[in-house]
């Protein structure tokens, strides 16, 4: 079967947001022993987890718009290498102020991923491929959180955690080297063949703004982007709780070791990256195009708000075994909704040049929620000395997303005033 070269393309977007999920969960692989030496209690822990976020959040509606102005070419090899040169200034901290702000600069180059992203599948995925494309970006995460907690974990174990920022931060440096390399719009790829390019320029959206692009004032008056905005924040509260805590809670609570944390964490995550492109691309074929455009995705995503939910259960779960089956079943559900939903997000935008921007102020509030996870739990743990609240907390959290996505998505993102698009789905013919 021959390999279209676009997958390079998603190859490359998928490595990108590995690299990006890489260097957050460093941190929290190393935090036990990091807190150890600089005298971190679980409360300080829980802010500077959340302190990346901080200028992600901030920086993210303007990387949106640099993404729509500049394109994805130029802006996501300098956003990777200075988030890369973040992450490696991280092993020369003394003290909690050089981390935190080790953090924020982190936080300020990874604010430029998804607006890139979502900005290259416009530009190299059929709509055909949307789901598939988008989610490469997005199971990136469950990957570089993955192979990030077993790789780090090793690091930490034979040379200490301040040689694993530095080696991490190479990693990114030399991602950004390669897509200056390779990586151009389909037109300019000289590596593609006249087939495929003519194929992806035949049947991808346009980039260029059919009618011109609409402010951000305007997309804030949608109520799908907000019902989607918040339904996400939700997925990313309970994604960013497990990706600051979970190797802590393994470490603390159940008592194991550095790298057997590690190695559970990259049992729990790898097996979602596979399990959630399988379901991404089943939705992408189970719907037509049409059906897609009006919103049939949707129902993907609340179905798979419900396994997620399987995570409140973990406290109360005695067998280390036992405890890595629930969260593995509920990380693939939870990283299949968070990349669906991002999709469901792209199918409603009416008007491609305002794709960008969108996705922007979704991510960006989506963040607004995730956010408060490290720290909530921070406090929660410190309070309870256990990790029961904070994961029936989370439970909670992710029941209250199904039902304002069940609710409140209706019609599309940037339709004209009236216009509402019908939300039932249509499935392909047998």
């Amino acid at each position: 079967m021959k390999i279209p070269g676009r997958t390079f393309v998603y190859s490359m977007l998928f490595i990108m947001t590995a690299i990006n999920y890489l260097d957050r969960v460093n941190l929290s692989v190393a935090a036990k022993s990091i807190a150890g030496e600089l005298g971190l209690t679980p409360v300080e822990l829980g802010w500077i987890f959340s302190g990346f976020l901080w200028s992600y959040i901030v920086v993210l509606i303007p990387a949106g718009y640099l993404a729509d102005r500049f394109g994805a070419r130029r802006l996501a090899p300098g956003a990777v290498a200075f988030w890369s040169l973040a992450t490696a200034a991280t092993s020369i901290v003394t003290g909690i102020v050089g981390l935190m702000i080790a953090r924020i600069c982190l936080g300020t180059g990874e604010a430029a991923a998804w607006p890139v992203g979502t900005k290259t599948v416009r530009a190299w995925a059929p709509r055909s491929e949307y789901g598939l494309a988008i989610s490469s970006i997005s199971l990136g995460q469950s990957f570089g959180v993955g192979f990030g907690a077993l790789f780090v974990g090793w690091l930490v174990t034979i040379w200490g955690w301040r040689a694993s920022f530095i080696v991490t931060g190479a990693i990114g440096i030399a991602w950004a080297l390669v897509w200056i390399a390779t990586v151009r719009d389909p037109k300019e790829a000289a590596w593609l063949n006249e087939e495929e390019r003519a194929h992806i320029l035949k049947t991808r959206d346009d980039s260029t703004p059919a009618q011109g692009s609409t402010g951000y004032a305007n997309l804030l008056k949608s109520p799908t982007l907000w019902a989607l905005t918040l339904a996400q924040g939700c997925l990313v509260y309970a994604y960013y709780m497990l990706l600051s805590w979970l190797p802590n809670y393994l470490q603390t609570q159940r008592g194991i070791a550095i790298f057997g944390s590690g190695l559970y964490t990259a049992i729990i995550y790898g097996t979602a990256v596979i399990g959630a492109i399988v379901l991404a691309r089943v939705t992408d074929k189970i719907f037509t195009p049409e059906a897609l455009k009006a919103g049939a995705r949707k129902k993907a995503v609340i179905a798979s708000f419900v396994p997620a939910m399987l995570m409140a259960a973990t406290p109360w779960l005695e067998q280390t075994w036992a405890v890595v089956l629930a969260l593995t079943i509920a990380v693939t559900f939870l990283a299949n909704a968070i990349s669906l939903n991002t999709v469901l997000c792209n199918d409603l935008v009416r008007n491609p040049g305002n794709a960008s921007k969108a996705n922007a102020i979704f991510t960006s509030g989506a963040n607004v929620v995730g956010i408060t996870a490290p720290i909530v739990t921070g406090y929660i743990v410190s309070s309870s000395n256990a990790f029961d609240a904070a994961f029936t907390f989370t439970g909670a959290m992710l029941v209250l997303g199904a039902i304002i996505l069940l609710a409140f998505v209706r019609g599309g993102i940037g339709e004209a005033a009236g216009e509402r698009v019908s939300t039932a789905p249509a499935a392909k013919p047998a």
